[in-house]
């Protein structure tokens, strides 16, 4: 009994380990694979969720850009030209410049890259 206990626990050890690691290689071939975009657009609407641990966008051109999420860790951009997210607020309607991941569907992220930012424009 005690030799079947330890080959059913060598197996879900084994089957775990080799899950982990084709996740991982699943996921180091996607993210070296970004579509990103560059546009420039009007500032419509900052939304601050992440604030309270939600997410964190705004929308340009009808375009969706998440900025932040609150319970993340990944790598992302940043917002240049204010002094942080939630200044943006007061530049609603004045110019900006977005370099994001395109998700497609009018959907962008600032995650994926320490390249990709919000940009407010002059």
């Amino acid at each position: 009994m005690l030799k079947k206990i330890i080959l059913v626990l060598l197996v879900v050890v084994a089957g775990f380990y080799i899950y982990n690691s084709v996740s991982v290689e699943e996921m180091s071939s996607v993210s070296s694979k970004l579509k990103a975009d560059t546009f420039t657009a009007v500032l419509e609407e900052v939304n601050t969720g992440c604030f309270a641990d939600a997410e964190c966008y705004i929308v340009a051109d009808g375009k969706h850009v998440t900025a932040i999420m609150g319970w993340s860790t990944e790598t992302v951009g940043k917002v240049e030209g204010v002094e942080g997210f939630g200044d943006l607020e007061s530049h609603i309607g004045k110019n900006i410049e977005v370099y994001a991941q395109d998700l497609g569907e009018g959907k962008y992220t600032l995650y994926g890259s320490e390249g990709f930012y919000i940009k407010l424009l002059n």
